[in-house]
C-alpha cells in the first residue's frame, strides 16, 4: 500500500509508537500491515480492539489518508493518549493505595 492508497483507521488515529507501547508488537510488524505488506490477523485486531477499546469497524475500515477524520474535541485540549496515559496510571495508584493498606494492616 503506497502512501496515496486507503489505509487502516488505526494508523491514522493511532501513531505506531504509541500502538507499539499499548499492544506489546513491534513497531516493524505496525509498518508491515500500514504499508499492505500483511494483513491484520484476528488476533491483532482482537487485541487493538480490547485494547483501545474502540470496535473493529472504528480501527480497521479502510479509508482515505487524506480524508479528514472527525473525532470528538477533549476538554482542555487533551489528546486521547494522554487521557488513556491518565486513566491509565490512576488504575495503577489506586492498586498500589490497596496493596499498601493491606500490607499495613499485615504490619
Amino acid at each position: 500500500m503506497s502512501s496515496r492508497e486507503k489505509q487502516y483507521l488505526i494508523f491514522l488515529k493511532y501513531t505506531r509508537e504509541y500502538l507499539s507501547q499499548v499492544t506489546g508488537y513491534s513497531k516493524g510488524y505496525l509498518s508491515r500491515i500500514a504499508g499492505g505488506a500483511k494483513y491484520p490477523s484476528e488476533v491483532f485486531i482482537g487485541v487493538c480492539c480490547h485494547t483501545l477499546k474502540e470496535p473493529q469497524k472504528d480501527l480497521f475500515r479502510l479509508c482515505d489518508p487524506y480524508e479528514p477524520i472527525m473525532a470528538p474535541a477533549l476538554p482542555g485540549g487533551l489528546t486521547q493518549d494522554l487521557v488513556e496515559t491518565i486513566d491509565e496510571l490512576a488504575a495503577r495508584l489506586t492498586k498500589a493505595e490497596a496493596a499498601l493498606k493491606t500490607l499495613k494492616e499485615e504490619i
